[in-house]
């Protein structure tokens, strides 16, 4: 592959387009209002983004799970939707939890406020903005320095698998310091992982249960049908 045709797609896959705080409404929008909203603006961006939506089934599930300020009636105030959008920015690189775990922690600083959240989010669209500015010259700068040759098949797997291997330390790297900043979040994600295990087996029992009740059922009926069924020779005497 062409360096100039690598430095086109590097570009679309990282253009992706961001809400910004003074596109959100100062009034409270409904669910509908605030997916639309950010439907709208993803695609603005890559084709790639388009479907990525935010959806209300989503929504629902951030709130139950206390990663939003509780809702007052059916309206979500600005805050609401800058917590939102912080949540799915997430979402792809940590667990529910450990979302959870950053927010609250957050949301119970002294002062905390509305304000406080949206320069977080402001100081973050920068860095996204620097992030897909040096994206393409990132990877240039790793190929020269692996002296790889995107026209070479070899090492053009070889380039895909060091990409890889850095997505997975930016990641792991996301995981240490999570760990060290919040002590407690190797307890929360055991016991996380031992409830899913627990439902896990539970919905298997379930379901095995419900299954062997059905064969039982079955088995029942076609026992029924045939005591029910006229012998051969009373029906031949009729």
């Amino acid at each position: 592959m062409k360096k100039n045709e690598m430095d086109l797609l590097i570009t679309e896959a990282v253009r992706d387009a961001d809400l910004r705080p003074e596109e959100i409404p100062q009034i409270d929008l409904y669910l509908d209002q605030i997916t639309s909203l950010v439907a709208d603006k993803r695609r603005e961006g890559s084709e790639r983004f388009a479907d990525r939506v935010l959806t209300k089934t989503m929504i629902n599930n951030y709130s139950k799970d206390g990663l939003l300020s509780p809702i007052k009636g059916k309206k979500y105030s600005k805050e609401h939707i800058l917590q939102m959008l912080l949540v799915y920015e997430m979402k792809n690189t940590l667990s529910i939890g450990e979302i959870k775990r950053i927010l609250q922690n957050v949301y119970r600083l002294p002062d905390y406020d509305a304000e406080m959240l949206e320069r977080i989010y402001l100081r973050y669209l920068e860095i996204k903005s620097f992030e897909r500015q040096e994206a393409a010259s990132t990877v240039e700068y790793f190929i020269n320095r692996c002296a790889l040759d995107t026209e070479d098949e070899e090492d053009f797997l070889t380039l895909l698998l060091g990409l890889s291997a850095m997505s997975s330390y930016l990641k792991d790297t996301v995981q240490i310091l999570l760990e060290t900043h919040y002590p407690d979040l190797n307890a929360e994600r055991t016991r996380e992982e031992q409830e899913k295990k627990e439902e896990s087996k539970r919905l298997k029992a379930e379901q095995k249960a419900e299954k062997q009740a059905a064969k039982s059922k079955e088995s029942k009926k076609e026992g029924k049908e045939t005591s029910d069924a006229p012998e051969s020779g009373a029906e031949e005497q009729k």
